[in-house]
């Protein structure tokens, strides 16, 4: 299994997830296709009872983590898509 931002070249791995975060991800891809708010998208990725933090996974290793870059990179996707965060100026360099 792999993200692959359409846009761009990135690539991420899904393969290791384990199955509670390969169903994760599967909810949060539907939640990113049906466009939910950005906030409540981000809640429910990033949240408290999101499986990024089961185990004893440090700060270092959520951030390492495949699952937790697919997620993060289709939030700021969300919030710029919905005007809740400019794009950067070499992402408008791209579109031109």
């Amino acid at each position: 299994m792999e993200y692959q931002k359409l846009e761009s070249d990135l690539r991420i791995n899904l393969d290791s997830l384990n199955d509670e975060e390969k169903r994760f991800y599967q909810r949060a891809l539907k939640k990113f296709q049906q466009n939910v708010g950005w906030l409540e998208f981000d809640d429910f990725v990033l949240g408290m009872k999101s499986p990024l933090y089961s185990g004893k996974r440090s700060h270092h290793d959520v951030l390492q983590h495949p699952l937790y870059l697919a997620l993060k990179d289709m939030s700021l996707q969300l919030g710029i898509r919905q005007g809740m965060i400019a794009k950067s100026k070499r992402e408008h360099e791209a579109i031109a």
